[in-house]
Protein backbone atom coordinates (compact mmCIF):
# COMPACT_ATOMS: atom_id res chain seq x y z
CA UNK A 1 0.00 0.00 0.00
CA UNK A 2 1.43 3.25 -0.97
CA UNK A 3 0.51 6.00 1.94
CA UNK A 4 2.39 8.82 0.35
CA UNK A 5 1.17 12.01 -1.11
CA UNK A 6 1.19 10.54 -4.81
CA UNK A 7 -1.49 8.24 -3.77
CA UNK A 8 -3.83 11.57 -2.36
CA UNK A 9 -3.40 14.92 -3.50
CA UNK A 10 -4.60 15.43 0.54
CA UNK A 11 -1.71 13.99 2.18
CA UNK A 12 -1.12 16.99 4.54
CA UNK A 13 -3.36 18.12 6.19
CA UNK A 14 -4.90 21.47 5.11
CA UNK A 15 -4.56 23.75 7.63
CA UNK A 16 -2.63 27.52 7.54
CA UNK A 17 1.12 27.46 6.79
CA UNK A 18 1.94 29.93 9.54
CA UNK A 19 5.49 30.42 8.58
CA UNK A 20 7.98 29.98 5.89
CA UNK A 21 9.88 27.49 7.97
CA UNK A 22 6.69 25.52 8.03
CA UNK A 23 6.20 25.40 4.29
CA UNK A 24 9.75 24.33 3.35
CA UNK A 25 9.12 21.64 6.22
CA UNK A 26 5.99 20.33 4.47
CA UNK A 27 7.82 20.17 1.18
CA UNK A 28 10.79 17.83 3.00
CA UNK A 29 7.64 15.30 4.50
CA UNK A 30 6.41 14.89 1.23
CA UNK A 31 9.88 13.94 -0.07
CA UNK A 32 10.50 11.62 2.80
CA UNK A 33 7.26 10.13 2.23
CA UNK A 34 7.98 9.58 -0.80
CA UNK A 35 10.67 7.75 0.27
CA UNK A 36 8.97 5.00 2.41
CA UNK A 37 10.02 7.16 5.30
CA UNK A 38 7.06 8.27 6.51
CA UNK A 39 3.19 6.51 7.03
CA UNK A 40 1.77 9.10 9.17
CA UNK A 41 3.59 12.55 11.60
CA UNK A 42 2.73 15.28 13.19
CA UNK A 43 4.75 18.10 14.09
CA UNK A 44 4.51 21.40 16.58
CA UNK A 45 6.51 24.08 17.36
CA UNK A 46 6.27 27.47 18.91
CA UNK A 47 8.49 30.33 18.99
CA UNK A 48 8.08 33.77 21.29
CA UNK A 49 4.94 32.18 22.30
CA UNK A 50 3.16 31.93 19.43
CA UNK A 51 2.70 28.78 17.24
CA UNK A 52 4.85 28.35 13.78
CA UNK A 53 4.75 24.82 13.03
CA UNK A 54 1.61 22.87 13.21
CA UNK A 55 1.32 20.37 10.50
CA UNK A 56 -0.17 17.05 10.34
CA UNK A 57 0.39 14.66 7.22
CA UNK A 58 -0.38 11.63 6.03
CA UNK A 59 -2.23 8.50 7.47
CA UNK A 60 -3.07 7.08 10.88
CA UNK A 61 -1.86 3.34 9.92
CA UNK A 62 -0.68 0.95 7.09
CA UNK A 63 -3.75 -0.44 7.24
CA UNK A 64 -6.08 2.90 8.35
CA UNK A 65 -5.99 5.25 5.26
CA UNK A 66 -7.96 7.94 6.88
CA UNK A 67 -5.68 11.05 7.21
CA UNK A 68 -3.78 12.29 9.95
CA UNK A 69 -5.77 15.13 11.70
CA UNK A 70 -4.40 17.88 14.16
CA UNK A 71 -5.67 16.76 17.07
CA UNK A 72 -5.25 12.80 15.93
CA UNK A 73 -3.64 11.05 18.99
CA UNK A 74 -0.43 9.21 19.07
CA UNK A 75 1.60 6.76 20.91
CA UNK A 76 4.28 8.73 21.77
CA UNK A 77 6.15 5.75 24.44
CA UNK A 78 8.56 7.32 26.81
CA UNK A 79 7.84 10.75 25.75
CA UNK A 80 5.51 10.39 28.18
CA UNK A 81 7.64 10.17 30.85
CA UNK A 82 8.37 14.15 30.12
CA UNK A 83 4.56 14.78 31.22
CA UNK A 84 5.19 12.36 33.95
CA UNK A 85 7.45 14.35 35.32
CA UNK A 86 5.99 17.87 34.86
CA UNK A 87 3.60 16.39 37.33
CA UNK A 88 5.61 15.65 40.22
CA UNK A 89 6.97 19.12 39.63
CA UNK A 90 4.09 20.25 39.36
CA UNK A 91 3.55 19.03 43.11
CA UNK A 92 6.49 20.00 44.09
CA UNK A 93 5.66 23.87 43.34
CA UNK A 94 2.09 23.28 44.74
CA UNK A 95 4.13 22.28 48.31
CA UNK A 96 2.68 18.68 48.39
CA UNK A 97 6.10 17.40 48.13
CA UNK A 98 10.02 17.84 47.95
CA UNK A 99 12.25 16.96 45.34
CA UNK A 100 14.81 15.59 48.11
CA UNK A 101 12.17 13.93 50.45
CA UNK A 102 12.47 10.17 51.45
CA UNK A 103 9.50 8.47 49.16
CA UNK A 104 8.35 6.83 52.26
CA UNK A 105 7.90 9.50 53.99
CA UNK A 106 4.95 10.70 50.56
CA UNK A 107 4.70 6.73 50.47
CA UNK A 108 4.65 4.83 53.76
CA UNK A 109 4.10 1.09 51.81
CA UNK A 110 7.07 1.49 49.65
CA UNK A 111 9.60 2.22 52.54
CA UNK A 112 10.34 -1.57 52.95
CA UNK A 113 13.02 -3.89 51.36
CA UNK A 114 15.68 -1.53 51.21
CA UNK A 115 13.86 1.22 50.18
CA UNK A 116 13.65 3.57 52.98
CA UNK A 117 16.38 5.77 51.98
CA UNK A 118 15.59 6.04 47.80
CA UNK A 119 14.48 10.12 47.95
CA UNK A 120 12.52 11.53 45.02
CA UNK A 121 15.13 12.82 43.40
CA UNK A 122 16.98 9.50 42.84
CA UNK A 123 13.61 8.45 41.32
CA UNK A 124 13.63 11.38 38.41
CA UNK A 125 16.59 10.83 37.95
CA UNK A 126 17.20 7.08 37.01
CA UNK A 127 18.99 6.36 40.11
CA UNK A 128 17.05 4.57 42.51
CA UNK A 129 17.96 0.97 41.69
CA UNK A 130 15.02 -0.20 40.07
CA UNK A 131 16.02 -0.43 36.50
CA UNK A 132 14.53 -3.51 36.04
CA UNK A 133 11.48 -3.85 38.78
CA UNK A 134 8.56 -5.27 37.48
CA UNK A 135 10.28 -6.25 34.16
CA UNK A 136 8.26 -9.47 32.90
CA UNK A 137 5.41 -7.90 33.88
CA UNK A 138 4.43 -7.14 29.89
CA UNK A 139 3.98 -10.36 29.95
CA UNK A 140 0.59 -10.69 31.83
CA UNK A 141 -1.59 -7.78 30.52
CA UNK A 142 -4.14 -8.57 32.94
CA UNK A 143 -1.80 -7.34 35.62
CA UNK A 144 -0.06 -4.60 33.60
CA UNK A 145 -3.16 -2.76 33.00
CA UNK A 146 -4.81 -3.26 36.84
CA UNK A 147 -2.84 0.14 38.06
CA UNK A 148 -3.68 -0.36 41.82
CA UNK A 149 -1.83 -4.13 41.43
CA UNK A 150 1.25 -2.52 39.93
CA UNK A 151 1.77 0.42 42.78
CA UNK A 152 1.12 -3.08 45.14
CA UNK A 153 3.51 -4.78 43.34
CA UNK A 154 6.74 -1.63 42.99
CA UNK A 155 6.43 -1.05 46.63
CA UNK A 156 7.37 -4.70 47.42
CA UNK A 157 10.34 -4.87 44.88
CA UNK A 158 14.34 -4.33 46.29
CA UNK A 159 16.34 -2.19 44.88
CA UNK A 160 19.52 -3.79 42.88
CA UNK A 161 22.24 -0.76 43.80
CA UNK A 162 22.16 1.73 46.21
CA UNK A 163 20.72 5.05 45.37
CA UNK A 164 22.20 7.70 43.93
CA UNK A 165 25.12 5.92 43.24
CA UNK A 166 24.24 4.86 39.71
CA UNK A 167 22.22 6.04 36.74
CA UNK A 168 20.60 3.48 34.85
CA UNK A 169 17.22 4.07 32.55
CA UNK A 170 14.10 2.98 34.35
CA UNK A 171 12.57 2.40 31.14
CA UNK A 172 8.99 0.65 32.58
CA UNK A 173 9.39 1.07 36.26
CA UNK A 174 9.42 5.18 36.10
CA UNK A 175 5.76 5.38 35.54
CA UNK A 176 4.43 3.17 38.35
CA UNK A 177 7.31 4.79 41.25
CA UNK A 178 6.51 8.38 40.19
CA UNK A 179 2.70 7.09 40.04
CA UNK A 180 2.51 6.16 43.71
CA UNK A 181 4.35 9.63 44.25
CA UNK A 182 1.86 11.39 42.28
CA UNK A 183 -1.35 9.54 43.99
CA UNK A 184 -0.04 9.74 47.66
CA UNK A 185 0.96 13.04 48.00
CA UNK A 186 -2.28 14.79 46.08
CA UNK A 187 -4.46 12.34 47.44
CA UNK A 188 -5.74 12.59 44.21
CA UNK A 189 -5.83 9.54 41.55
CA UNK A 190 -3.44 9.98 38.83
CA UNK A 191 -6.04 11.21 36.46
CA UNK A 192 -7.40 13.47 38.32
CA UNK A 193 -4.10 15.35 39.07
CA UNK A 194 -2.96 15.30 35.27
CA UNK A 195 -6.44 17.20 34.50
CA UNK A 196 -5.55 19.69 37.36
CA UNK A 197 -1.78 20.51 36.29
CA UNK A 198 -2.08 20.33 32.92
CA UNK A 199 -4.99 19.44 30.67
CA UNK A 200 -7.43 22.49 32.06
CA UNK A 201 -4.41 25.14 32.64
CA UNK A 202 -3.02 24.44 28.80
CA UNK A 203 -6.47 24.04 27.33
CA UNK A 204 -5.31 20.54 25.66
CA UNK A 205 -8.64 18.53 26.76
CA UNK A 206 -9.30 15.80 24.25
CA UNK A 207 -5.74 15.56 22.92
CA UNK A 208 -3.43 14.87 25.96
CA UNK A 209 -4.15 11.51 27.78
CA UNK A 210 -1.86 8.84 29.67
CA UNK A 211 -4.53 6.08 28.93
CA UNK A 212 -6.85 7.33 26.27
CA UNK A 213 -10.88 7.29 27.84
CA UNK A 214 -13.84 5.26 25.88
CA UNK A 215 -14.60 7.22 22.92
CA UNK A 216 -10.93 7.91 21.71
CA UNK A 217 -10.16 4.90 19.90
CA UNK A 218 -11.45 6.10 16.25
CA UNK A 219 -8.55 9.22 16.62
CA UNK A 220 -5.75 7.16 17.53
CA UNK A 221 -3.09 6.20 14.89
CA UNK A 222 -1.24 2.65 15.07
CA UNK A 223 2.49 2.00 15.43
CA UNK A 224 4.22 -0.10 13.14
CA UNK A 225 7.65 -1.04 12.51
CA UNK A 226 9.66 -2.76 9.24
CA UNK A 227 11.68 -5.48 9.93
CA UNK A 228 15.01 -3.86 9.17
CA UNK A 229 13.90 -1.18 11.14
CA UNK A 230 13.20 -2.88 13.98
CA UNK A 231 16.79 -5.00 13.81
CA UNK A 232 18.70 -1.49 13.85
CA UNK A 233 16.79 -0.11 16.91
CA UNK A 234 17.11 -3.52 18.98
CA UNK A 235 20.83 -3.74 17.96
CA UNK A 236 21.06 -0.28 19.09
CA UNK A 237 19.04 -0.80 22.61
CA UNK A 238 20.94 -3.83 23.25
CA UNK A 239 24.50 -2.46 22.86
CA UNK A 240 23.51 0.46 25.10
CA UNK A 241 22.22 -2.34 27.64
CA UNK A 242 25.20 -4.76 27.45
CA UNK A 243 28.36 -2.05 27.18
CA UNK A 244 30.79 -2.19 29.46
CA UNK A 245 29.16 1.28 31.15
CA UNK A 246 25.65 0.25 30.29
CA UNK A 247 23.13 3.31 30.55
CA UNK A 248 19.96 0.69 29.76
CA UNK A 249 18.98 -1.93 31.88
CA UNK A 250 19.66 -5.45 31.19
CA UNK A 251 16.16 -6.19 31.00
CA UNK A 252 16.11 -3.55 27.64
CA UNK A 253 16.79 -6.49 25.22
CA UNK A 254 15.54 -7.28 21.83
CA UNK A 255 12.28 -9.19 23.06
CA UNK A 256 11.13 -6.35 25.21
CA UNK A 257 11.24 -3.71 23.01
CA UNK A 258 9.67 -6.09 20.20
CA UNK A 259 7.20 -7.21 22.72
CA UNK A 260 6.77 -3.14 24.13
CA UNK A 261 5.80 -2.57 20.13
CA UNK A 262 3.51 -5.11 19.17
CA UNK A 263 1.43 -4.31 22.17
CA UNK A 264 1.06 -0.77 21.68
CA UNK A 265 -1.57 -0.88 19.57
CA UNK A 266 -4.28 -3.02 21.97
CA UNK A 267 -6.94 -1.66 22.85
CA UNK A 268 -6.08 -2.52 26.53
CA UNK A 269 -2.78 -0.74 26.88
CA UNK A 270 -4.13 1.86 25.20
CA UNK A 271 -6.51 2.23 27.92
CA UNK A 272 -4.31 1.50 31.11
CA UNK A 273 -2.54 3.96 33.12
CA UNK A 274 1.39 3.56 32.28
CA UNK A 275 2.87 6.95 32.82
CA UNK A 276 5.78 5.28 31.65
CA UNK A 277 5.45 4.72 27.85
CA UNK A 278 1.51 4.90 27.04
CA UNK A 279 0.75 8.84 26.69
CA UNK A 280 -1.69 9.30 23.78
CA UNK A 281 -1.18 12.97 22.81
CA UNK A 282 -0.58 15.55 19.65
CA UNK A 283 1.85 16.69 18.54
CA UNK A 284 0.41 20.30 19.30
CA UNK A 285 -0.04 19.41 22.40
CA UNK A 286 2.86 17.88 23.98
CA UNK A 287 4.47 21.03 22.15
CA UNK A 288 2.13 23.26 24.09
CA UNK A 289 3.11 21.38 27.37
CA UNK A 290 6.85 22.35 26.52
CA UNK A 291 6.20 25.80 25.67
CA UNK A 292 4.81 26.31 28.94
CA UNK A 293 7.60 24.81 30.90
CA UNK A 294 10.38 27.20 28.91
CA UNK A 295 8.44 30.09 29.59
CA UNK A 296 7.79 28.30 33.44
CA UNK A 297 3.64 28.92 32.19
CA UNK A 298 4.28 33.38 33.05
CA UNK A 299 3.31 34.18 29.73
CA UNK A 300 0.04 33.57 28.29
CA UNK A 301 0.41 30.90 24.67
CA UNK A 302 -1.89 31.51 21.59
CA UNK A 303 -4.19 27.64 21.85
CA UNK A 304 -2.68 25.20 19.02
CA UNK A 305 -5.77 24.91 16.88
CA UNK A 306 -5.87 25.89 13.52
CA UNK A 307 -8.16 23.93 12.19
CA UNK A 308 -10.74 26.57 11.42
CA UNK A 309 -8.38 29.77 11.77
CA UNK A 310 -6.40 32.23 9.88
CA UNK A 311 -2.81 32.76 10.56
CA UNK A 312 -3.68 35.82 11.78
CA UNK A 313 -6.39 34.78 14.37
CA UNK A 314 -3.84 32.44 15.74
CA UNK A 315 -1.30 34.82 16.34
CA UNK A 316 -3.67 37.45 18.33
CA UNK A 317 -6.76 35.70 19.65
CA UNK A 318 -7.58 33.11 22.07
CA UNK A 319 -4.88 33.26 24.56
CA UNK A 320 -5.28 31.89 27.98
CA UNK A 321 -3.73 31.87 31.57
CA UNK A 322 -1.09 29.12 31.21
CA UNK A 323 0.93 29.61 34.62
CA UNK A 324 0.98 26.06 35.92
CA UNK A 325 4.22 27.17 37.96
CA UNK A 326 3.47 29.63 40.75
CA UNK A 327 5.26 29.60 44.01
CA UNK A 328 8.91 28.62 42.58
CA UNK A 329 11.45 29.49 44.32
CA UNK A 330 14.19 29.17 42.32
CA UNK A 331 14.23 28.69 38.68
CA UNK A 332 12.63 26.07 37.38
CA UNK A 333 14.34 25.23 34.13
CA UNK A 334 16.65 24.42 36.94
CA UNK A 335 14.52 21.85 38.73
CA UNK A 336 14.34 20.27 35.43
CA UNK A 337 17.64 20.34 34.72
CA UNK A 338 18.98 19.54 37.99
CA UNK A 339 21.77 21.97 37.72
CA UNK A 340 21.85 25.25 40.07
CA UNK A 341 20.17 24.97 43.29
CA UNK A 342 19.23 21.61 42.94
CA UNK A 343 22.54 20.35 41.12
CA UNK A 344 23.00 17.80 44.23
CA UNK A 345 19.91 16.07 43.61
CA UNK A 346 20.92 14.89 40.39
CA UNK A 347 23.82 12.35 39.37
CA UNK A 348 26.92 14.09 38.36
CA UNK A 349 27.64 14.36 33.88
CA UNK A 350 24.45 12.32 33.84
CA UNK A 351 22.18 12.22 30.76
CA UNK A 352 18.74 13.15 32.80
CA UNK A 353 18.50 15.93 34.64
CA UNK A 354 15.00 15.81 37.30
CA UNK A 355 12.65 13.44 35.14
CA UNK A 356 13.94 15.40 31.60
CA UNK A 357 16.51 14.37 29.81
CA UNK A 358 19.24 17.03 29.27
CA UNK A 359 20.01 18.19 25.47
CA UNK A 360 23.69 19.60 25.36
CA UNK A 361 24.75 21.68 22.22
CA UNK A 362 28.01 20.67 19.74
CA UNK A 363 29.82 22.24 22.32
CA UNK A 364 28.51 20.43 25.20
CA UNK A 365 26.87 23.40 26.86
CA UNK A 366 23.05 22.72 27.96
CA UNK A 367 20.46 23.96 25.77
CA UNK A 368 17.49 23.01 26.60
CA UNK A 369 15.04 20.02 28.04
CA UNK A 370 13.04 17.17 26.60
CA UNK A 371 12.26 13.25 26.33
CA UNK A 372 11.94 11.12 23.15
CA UNK A 373 9.94 7.74 23.30
CA UNK A 374 10.67 4.70 21.19
CA UNK A 375 10.79 4.88 18.05
CA UNK A 376 10.88 9.00 17.27
CA UNK A 377 8.68 10.88 18.86
CA UNK A 378 9.71 13.54 21.11
CA UNK A 379 8.98 16.41 22.71
CA UNK A 380 11.55 19.54 23.32
CA UNK A 381 12.50 22.84 24.72
CA UNK A 382 14.86 25.47 23.93
CA UNK A 383 15.61 27.15 27.70
CA UNK A 384 17.30 30.22 26.49
CA UNK A 385 15.15 31.16 22.99
CA UNK A 386 11.19 30.49 23.66
CA UNK A 387 10.64 27.64 21.38
CA UNK A 388 9.26 23.92 21.94
CA UNK A 389 8.49 21.62 19.25
CA UNK A 390 7.07 18.24 19.02
CA UNK A 391 6.73 15.29 16.46
CA UNK A 392 4.89 12.38 16.77
CA UNK A 393 4.66 9.93 14.40
CA UNK A 394 3.34 6.02 14.28
CA UNK A 395 6.16 4.56 11.74
CA UNK A 396 8.80 3.62 14.58
CA UNK A 397 12.74 4.17 13.38
CA UNK A 398 16.40 4.97 15.34
CA UNK A 399 14.76 8.07 15.04
CA UNK A 400 16.67 9.38 12.50
CA UNK A 401 13.86 11.49 10.24
CA UNK A 402 12.88 13.46 13.89
CA UNK A 403 16.60 14.50 13.77
CA UNK A 404 16.41 15.49 10.46
CA UNK A 405 13.26 17.55 11.40
CA UNK A 406 14.44 19.15 14.41
CA UNK A 407 17.69 20.14 13.00
CA UNK A 408 16.10 21.46 9.85
CA UNK A 409 13.79 24.00 12.17
CA UNK A 410 16.49 24.92 14.15
CA UNK A 411 18.80 25.86 11.40
CA UNK A 412 16.39 27.74 9.99
CA UNK A 413 15.08 29.63 13.18
CA UNK A 414 19.05 30.31 13.70
CA UNK A 415 18.41 28.44 16.85
CA UNK A 416 21.45 25.86 18.46
CA UNK A 417 21.03 21.90 17.42
CA UNK A 418 21.18 19.66 19.98
CA UNK A 419 23.96 17.87 19.68
CA UNK A 420 21.73 14.46 19.30
CA UNK A 421 20.19 15.55 15.97
CA UNK A 422 23.52 17.73 15.11
CA UNK A 423 24.47 15.04 12.63
CA UNK A 424 21.28 14.64 10.35
CA UNK A 425 21.64 15.32 6.72
CA UNK A 426 18.68 16.87 5.76
CA UNK A 427 18.61 19.19 3.11
CA UNK A 428 15.39 21.30 2.65
CA UNK A 429 14.98 24.31 0.01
Amino acid sequence: MNNGPTSSSKWVYDSPVLSDVEAKLRRFLIESANDGLIIGIQVCAYKDGKVIIDTAAGVLGKDDPRPVQPDSLFPVFSATKGVTAGMVHWLADKGKLKLDENVANIWPEFGNNGKDQIKVNHILNHTAGLHNALADIANDPTSLCDWDECLKRIAMVAPETEPGSQQMYHRQAYGWLCGGIIEHASGKKFQDVLEDAFLRPLNVEGEFYIGIPPGMESRVATVTIDPSDLNKLTNFLTAMATSPTPVLPSSFIAEAVERGISIANELNIRRAILPAGNGHFSARALARFYAALVDCGVVPLPHPSTTTKTKETIDSSDDVDSKIFTNAKANMHDAFLGSGYYKELTFPNGKFGLGFGRFNATDGSVIGFGHAGLGGSVGYGDINNRFAIAVTLNKLSIGTLTGEIIRFVCLELNLPVPADYAGSTAKVN
